[in-house]
């Protein structure tokens, strides 16, 4: 019994902090831009999503980017996103390659995207997105 009662209030707390999140996330939010010129940003979403096997359940703010490739070349691109508060996380973009033994490059005029969870306590008012060319491994 006592049981019971405590996971209804445990679950009543994690869908009101849920719950403030997710309005908080229909709010504006500005997200500051930085690439080079090889690098067209083509989509940029985000959204609130718990997920048990990551930072033990808590709500992680997804970023989901999707990048073109301008170069002439085929490059790899390192994606970073922070938040003010020193919160950042970071991906590749290819992350792997399509073919066992080849380099994960992303060829010209193509298009690339990842997903990358950013773990904060607070939803920021603006994010900072950042796309660099990496060496591919």
């Amino acid at each position: 019994m006592k049981t019971s009662f405590c996971g209804a209030i445990v679950a009543i707390i994690l869908c009101l902090t849920s719950y403030s999140l997710l309005s908080a996330a229909g709010e504006k939010h500005s997200i500051s831009l930085e690439t080079p010129p090889q690098v067209q940003i083509v989509q940029i979403d985000y959204y609130l999503k718990v997920l048990k096997e990551f930072a033990g359940g808590k709500p992680a703010l997804h970023f989901e980017v999707k990048i073109k490739n301008l170069s002439e070349k085929a490059e790899r691109f390192s994606v970073m996103v922070s938040a003010p508060d020193g919160t950042s996380a970071a991906g590749f973009i290819p992350e792997k390659a399509k073919k066992k033994g080849d380099l994960p490059l992303l060829e010209p005029r193509e298009e690339g995207k990842i997903t990358i969870p950013l773990v904060t306590e607070q939803l920021a008012k603006d994010f900072s997105v950042v796309v660099e060319i990496a060496p591919p491994e």
